[in-house]
């Protein structure tokens, strides 16, 4: 997945030369020394060409290693092999610690250009009747994709797969497709349409069809065609429209969303924070109220919010979603999931960044009595918050007699995780070692560290500010030891969480719907490693 925070665009001529293998102590020069005959220094590049691109030489004792910008020449074996070494020198020195955070960022992005290229493989049945028919016959792959989307034993989800009398979880974008599916029985074109995309862009996704996907495209496009006419009507002062119309009109917004959403998942859209923003502006808009008519709409909602708090958080801008009406009005006689009362605290984090971001704009040329009263109270509500996901975690913990993840090192026994055939993971590397309960289990407990991770990022960014002010007055020598205690551990606490999300990569990795869902928490990972060191000169 490329975003243009991290684009990687090829480099010039002059800065070509790399160190030859990607293995850390493989060489300790660059092609360009090896031609010359010339020696580089283990630390530090010897000759002016090195010197002038910004290249580092790679030596046996330094765990970061250089990787030039072509995608295409990166293994993920040499490169978690780099990683490895990495990781096991990390608690030895400061040095160290900061090539491990090097490292991993590197690897981050790169394992998210692989992704992009679909470094997974489906197992489910391609079905015939869509792979011949997407170019003649519309009715007849909708109908067909309607089908296989269906919940069943070998079900497009994950969770339709697990099996077990136990709680089933299920992903966002599958509670949205669950959700919309009944919708076809209306016999709407726009939302049709819009439908037939969302569940061809997926069905070719997982697949690997472009074919599939092109007609996913080129549906998308007549759906969007239509969706603006019915824009233009709504936003009429002279257009009275019904409520069922206007439900209706908010189906199509969200599986439009949804549309947007696995084209994000691949390759940064542009279009998809104004899908978003549209999106939610018609359904704020109807008010949760219509919600409670129906129970698709109820579910498409709540795969929406969870698709939204992500959006909300990379914004740092607070969202209605967080109002009382919309946490209680739309689950009125409904009970909540364990994704559902995850969200519920996800969706307050947007205002304490854009609380934290004011605070840091006010607090820039100095810190008067009334700013450290509003940074600790802003620091208490992040606290509160970190303690409500805690109570999430013991609340599922409970659900189940058995552990939700636990290290690759202790023996399994097959009642204890859930084989889905579809997902299995794929383990190259000592430093991955979690094994989950199951598939839809890692993406639920990914979701629950990202929002920590980002709760951490904001807890330390704050402490430090607010140390910087009571150094300075001896009246709060209590307060700044305990600030500072507090900052040594959430920073402890912010590394293990970092680490939690990037060992559940090859659980998610593993399969598109997966793939999908790891894409926020990679998002909020490469913060938090770029938080902590500047970019590399040469990525």
């Amino acid at each position: 997945m490329l975003y243009s925070s991290i684009s990687l665009s090829p480099l010039k001529p002059r800065i070509m030369a790399r160190v030859g293998g990607h293995v850390p102590g493989s060489s300790a020069r660059c092609d360009e020394c090896r031609r010359r005959r010339k020696k580089c220094d283990l630390l530090e590049p010897q000759c002016g060409r090195c010197k002038k691109s910004g290249i580092r030489c790679s030596g046996p004792k330094q765990a970061a290693i250089f990787v030039h910008r072509h995608a295409d020449s990166f293994n993920a074996h040499t490169q978690r092999g780099a990683l490895i070494q990495a990781y096991q020198q990390r608690g030895a020195t400061m040095e160290h610690s900061g090539q491990f955070f090097d490292t991993t960022m590197l690897w981050i992005r790169y394992l998210r250009c692989l992704l992009a290229e679909r470094q997974w493989s489906s197992s489910l049945t391609l079905d015939e009747n869509v792979g011949l028919s997407y170019k003649t016959s519309y009715e007849l792959v909708y109908q067909t994709l309607l089908n296989d989307f269906r919940p069943k034993n070998q079900g497009i989800f994950s969770g339709d797969r697990i099996e077990g009398i136990g709680t089933k979880h299920y992903s966002n974008i599958a509670t949205c497709v669950r959700a919309l599916l009944p919708l076809s029985s209306l016999r709407i074109p726009t939302l049709d349409h819009s439908l037939l995309s969302l569940l061809s862009l997926y069905y070719g996704s997982l697949h690997g069809d472009a074919g599939l996907e092109e007609f996913a495209y080129s549906s998308y496009t007549i759906a969007l065609g239509q969706y603006s006419l019915l824009l233009n009507r709504f936003l009429s002062k002279d257009t009275e429209v019904s409520t069922p119309a206007y439900q209706a009109f908010v189906y199509i917004s969200i599986s439009m969303l949804m549309f947007e959403h696995l084209r994000a998942a691949a390759t940064q859209s542009a279009e998809y924070l104004p899908h978003m923003q549209g999106a939610l502006a018609a359904l704020q808009a109807c008010g949760p109220q219509p919600l409670l008519t129906s129970c698709g709409m109820q579910k498409a909602f709540c795969g929406l919010r969870g698709v939204a708090v992500f959006t909300a958080i990379e914004q740092r801008e607070q969202t209605f979603l967080a109002e009382p009406d919309w946490l209680n009005i739309p689950f009125e006689n409904v009970i909540k999931s364990t994704r559902d009362r995850l969200t519920d605290i996800g969706v307050h984090i947007p205002n304490l960044l854009q609380c934290f971001d004011l605070f840091s704009a006010n607090t820039t040329t100095g810190y008067t009595d009334r700013d450290f009263e509003t940074g600790m109270s802003l620091l208490t509500q992040i606290t509160d918050l970190e303690q409500k996901f805690e109570g999430w975690l013991s609340a599922l913990e409970t659900t189940t007699s058995e552990p939700l993840y636990w290290s690759r090192s202790l023996p399994t026994t097959l009642d204890r995780k859930h084989h889905d055939p579809e997902c299995v993971p794929k383990y190259s590397n000592k430093f991955h070692q979690l094994v989950f309960h199951s598939g839809p289990v890692a993406g639920l407990l990914v979701h629950y560290w990202s929002f920590r991770l980002q709760l951490g990022m904001t807890s330390i960014k704050l402490q430090q500010s607010l140390l910087s002010h009571v150094g300075q007055v001896p009246e709060l020598m209590l307060v700044q030891e305990k600030l500072s205690q507090d900052l040594r551990s959430q920073q402890e606490s912010a590394d293990s969480t970092a680490q939690l999300i990037l060992g559940a990569e090859p659980s998610l990795s593993s399969c598109f719907e997966g793939f999908v869902c790891l894409q926020p928490p990679l998002r909020i990972v490469t913060s938090y490693f770029e938080s902590l060191n500047p970019p590399l000169a040469v990525v």
